[in-house]
């Protein structure tokens, strides 16, 4: 069953939790280099001299970097550039001094820039780009060798392979287990994972420990023999020394031996227990027993290896004021537990609160929110998930479709954002999605209806006059597909849809999204509505401004246009079907902008300019098809793209009542190019191709472009210009639409050619079937600038 978390949201009248509260997740994405850091960089014509640049962009191991003082931006590739740190110079008595360019524009004042710019920005570290601009998840391998700490004695270790990597999410067998120990799921970042090596650095006490009952590797001869074996294994797949490394945020304890406190049950994750500090390990690590299992809780795991922030300990009568059940011990007799009552029997102490750390509680997490969660009981399962209740840093979290709860800390490894499964290619647990049939009040909504056609917050129809400049954020492509008009119908429902609609249509929907949010009340005579918005899986949502009256609509669709910096009349309650009253087809569009930066423009970009699709030449055969197009709207080039999808529309001037908003499709329900038919989307179906065909050789193909290559652009392809890169897509045939894309993100020449299928999927969010045909020119054009270089053309 196809699962859309965008549809799932709305029908529950819910939201996700923010991606940016899951914090394993957002460490799992970083790789220390971000936009706006500064290096040491060699100059290209001469290599031995080096100046200080800003990074103005970040592809993966591909940056974008601008020397401080100059106006050209360079791409560079990580592995192959003589890049350092800021400092690196001094330190190893290299040269480092500021291009001429930039020593005649500022003279005097360099050195006062320059102080600026280092006392304001932040340098890349050694380890990141040691670490070529990967993060810790394009790092982790399978057959990569870690360590893992026991659960309930933190000296004890055993050796693991990485089986699988699944966004972090790593699937480890124990080395030389049978099947009473069988694969699991750890998050990598877990501090129970230690690298290769670990447990030989440190020495006693630390030693390695088979953790299966019967620990058959007890003889010293087989565990230095498996010990052997693990370590040849490891040298296939080095495993980075700084990627699993222990807390370094731990601070000593004050628990003693024989304190009580309340502990959530390790085994059910549900029930809340009396248990005991049995052992102090050191200054950081103790054990909790649960009192009914002091004598076997090696066999039953019911006690917590823990530190003085532990989540699952908790001071005793906590459960009591937040008014949780706490299940008294079996020697308790009958009645209600006290806890002085039982403090006295055992002749015990309680931990003091001091003795439990400060746990920061993480804003912006809500009763109802969703989010993906694995089951603590069975971790190969995760569920879609609803909050139930939040106490402290506490959340209870019921896993759907079993209906079964569970306790986590806020800041669980086993939690995650809604479409991280989709995003890793896990299977999700759904709920069931079958639309309940209710019976329709035919009569009671005519009379409502009647009753809002007399009031002011009935609203007639909103117009989309296509034809209107749409500015720099809104794809023309994307417009003219949505529907002639909107309503009519009640006036919150008619803005709602209309403002939907724009945001589907838009570039960067998310961006829009927050571009158009509030923070506070509202003006006098608006109401705050909740406006939705997708980027590839990941829904947005963000609270907009809409009037509540009639007579306010066509002011607030023309300040609506106005703040797109597009036609006043895009979009409105007037139908504008051949001359805009702007004339704005015939004006330059810069009048529209009022002089702000265009937001269409990738971040870093310097030149916003955009040049119109090229609209493929008709074939005769296809005549039928293009006319079909030609009413529906233009097939969107942004279908390449996996945050888009195509839709079939059949009725374009159908009321909004029966219409599906486009935005609510995701990337799981967009048809592959293979599936596409002739009859929705002809000019995909053009490109349809095996993802095995050949590099292009001596054939017909390959020779056409070569021979436009040397014709129109002879140079060095590292000096394309990105209208030179623009051109060259234009004049393929299996490229032509990814052309403007490309000229979006402002890839010249020699971006285009340090591209890798890695970047054109991860960064430019292109499907792969896509990705390997740009790969191709990618490579043909790499092939000429070899050539180039070594026959020295000009």
């Amino acid at each position: 069953m196809e699962f859309d978390w965008t549809n799932y949201l709305e029908e529950t009248k819910s939201i996700a939790v923010p991606e940016e509260l899951f914090p394993h997740v957002e460490a799992s994405l970083k790789n220390g280099i971000k936009q706006g850091m500064l290096l040491e960089v060699c100059y290209k014509n001469n290599p031995d001299v080096y100046w200080i640049a800003e990074i103005t962009m970040v592809c993966s191991h591909l940056l974008r970097y601008k020397f401080i003082g100059a106006q050209t931006d360079f791409w560079c590739d990580i592995s192959s550039t003589k890049i350092h740190p800021l400092g690196w110079c001094g330190k190893h008595d290299e040269l480092i001094e500021p291009p001429d360019e930039v020593n005649e524009r500022y003279g005097d004042k360099l050195i006062e820039i320059m102080q600026k710019a280092v006392r304001d920005r932040d340098s890349v570290t050694i380890e990141a780009l040691n670490n070529k601009g990967l993060s810790p998840i394009d790092r982790i391998k399978v057959g990569m060798k870690v360590e893992v700490q026991n659960i309930l004695d933190p000296y004890r270790y055993w050796i693991a392979t990485v089986r699988d990597n699944l966004g972090g999410r790593l699937l480890l067998a124990y080395d030389g287990a049978d099947e009473d120990l069988t694969p699991f799921y750890i998050f990598y970042c877990n501090p129970r994972l230690s690298s290769f090596g670990f447990v030989t650095n440190k020495g006693s006490p630390w030693q390695f420990k088979y953790p299966g009952k019967v620990n058959k590797f007890s003889c010293k001869n087989k565990l230095s023999a498996q010990l052997r074996q693990s370590a040849e294994e490891s040298i296939k797949e080095p495993t980075p020394a700084d990627l699993f490394q222990p807390n370094p945020t731990l601070e000593a304890h004050s628990f003693a031996v024989g304190m009580k406190v309340e502990v959530l049950s390790p085994v059910d994750m549900n029930t809340f227990y009396p248990a005991t500090v049995t052992k102090i390990f050191n200054n950081l690590y103790f054990l909790v027993v649960i009192d009914d299992h002091i004598d076997d809780y090696e066999e039953t795991k019911m006690a917590w290896m823990c530190d003085n922030m532990h989540p699952y300990i908790y001071p005793i009568g906590w459960a009591h004021r937040n008014k949780l059940e706490l299940r008294p011990p079996k020697v308790w007799k009958e009645g209600p537990f006290d806890w002085e009552e039982y403090l006295s029997m055992t002749a015990s102490v309680p931990a003091p609160d001091y003795c439990f750390g400060n746990k920061d509680l993480l804003k912006g997490i809500e009763v109802n929110m969703k989010l993906e969660a694995a089951n603590p009981l069975n971790h190969e399962e995760i569920h879609v998930a609803n909050i139930v209740s939040i106490i402290e840093h506490m959340l209870y979290v019921e896993l759907l479709p079993i209906g079964q709860k569970y306790w986590y800390s806020q800041d669980s490894d086993m939690l995650f954002p809604v479409g991280w499964c989709d995003s890793n290619n896990y299977e999700l647990h759904i709920p069931d999605t079958k639309p309940k049939e209710l019976p329709k009040p035919v009569e009671e909504l005519k009379t409502i209806k009647e009753d809002l056609k007399t009031s002011e917050e009935w609203c007639d129809r909103i117009y989309f006059n296509y034809k209107c400049y749409a500015g720099p954020s809104i794809s023309r492509n994307k417009l003219s597909q949505l529907p002639k008009h909107v309503g009519p119908g009640p006036l919150l429902l008619v803005l709602k849809e209309v403002l939907n609609k724009i945001i589907s249509a838009s570039y960067k929907p998310a961006k829009l999204l927050k571009d158009w949010e509030t923070e506070g009340p509202p003006e006098e005579g608006m109401r705050l509505e909740m406006l939705r918005a997708k980027l590839k899986t990941r829904p947005y949502h963000a609270y907009v401004p809409i009037v509540t009256t009639a007579d306010q609509v066509e002011s607030f669709c023309r300040d609506v246009c106005v703040k797109l910096q597009a036609c006043p009349t895009l979009f409105g309650p007037i139908e504008y079907p051949d001359q805009c009253p702007h004339n704005c087809q015939q004006v330059e569009k810069s009048t529209f902008h009022n002089g702000t930066e265009r937001r269409g423009r990738p971040k870093g970009s310097v030149n916003g300019k955009r040049k119109k699709k090229k609209v493929p030449e008709k074939r005769e055969k296809e005549q039928p098809l293009q006319e079909t197009e030609n009413r529906d709207g233009e097939s969107d080039v942004e279908t390449i793209y996996g945050n888009s999808c195509a839709t079939k529309r059949t009725h374009v001037e159908s009321d909004t009542e029966n219409e599906t908003n486009a935005s609510s499709c995701n990337s799981r329900d967009a048809k592959n190019i293979s599936d596409v038919s002739d009859g929705e989307e002809p000019e995909l179906k053009k490109l349809k191709f095996s993802t095995d065909d050949p590099l292009p050789s001596n054939n017909i193909v390959f020779d056409t472009e070569m021979a436009w290559i040397k014709k129109k652009l002879s140079r060095n392809p590292a000096e394309w210009s990105i209208d030179d890169v623009h051109e060259y897509l234009s004049n393929t045939e299996d490229c032509k639409l990814i052309a403007d894309k490309m000229k979006q993100e402002e890839v010249d020449g020699e971006a285009f050619i340090m591209l890798d299928l890695d970047v054109i999927t991860h960064f430019l969010h292109m499907k792969k079937e896509f990705a390997l045909q740009l790969c191709k020119h990618v490579s043909l054009v790499r092939w000429y600038y070899d050539n180039f270089n070594e026959s020295g053309e000009t």
